[in-house]
């Protein structure tokens, strides 16, 4: 049975879901990570993420700068760094460093890999969209990368994050069995 529900109260109910780090690296190498909650496999052929990035963040101003960046997926050691980047603004901040992320560099794109990422995508842009208040980023994988150790576990969002306004997102990891 179904009742009717506040849309923000029934939205709660969609945790826990994925969180993924985006990296960019603007043209004069500075580099920078943001924790997106709002993201997608877009298309299979080509394999594309969609990503819904604030426009007045800064990673939106540096995919749009070098039209590249990093999707990676975080492993539940770097749950307080996904913290970190998803609660700091990086316009004026060095994210990165804050967060004792380790990268790697990447083989066709300007923005490092997340060394201790279960996985890391590089992009290329390929459109951006505005079908509502949130810019979608479409990116093209262009490169694929996978941690060497077969132990490390991804890392998810269990709680609410900026969307329901105030409470900070809990990250914790899910078995995959």
């Amino acid at each position: 049975m179904q009742q009717q529900e506040i849309i923000e109260n029934a939205l709660r109910l969609k945790y826990p879901e994925q969180v993924v780090l985006v990296v960019t690296c603007g043209r004069d190498g500075r580099k920078n990570v943001m924790a997106v909650g709002w993201t997608a496999i877009a298309s299979g052929d080509p394999l594309m993420f969609m990503l819904g990035i604030d426009d007045a963040a800064y990673t939106y101003e540096l995919i749009r700068a070098t039209q590249s960046f990093v999707v990676a997926f975080p492993s539940e050691g770097m749950a307080a760094a996904v913290l970190h980047a998803g609660t700091v603004h990086g316009h004026k901040r060095d994210k990165l460093a804050e967060s004792g992320l380790a990268t790697t560099p990447a083989l066709r794109v300007p923005a490092p890999l997340l060394t201790d990422a279960v996985a890391n995508f590089e992009c290329e842009l390929v459109e951006i969209v505005q079908p509502g208040d949130c810019p979608l980023v479409f990116g093209r994988v262009v490169a694929a990368h996978t941690n060497t150790d077969p132990s490390l576990r991804r890392l998810y969002t269990v709680g609410p994050g900026h969307t329901m306004g105030g409470v900070r997102v809990a990250a914790v990891s899910l078995s995959a069995e």
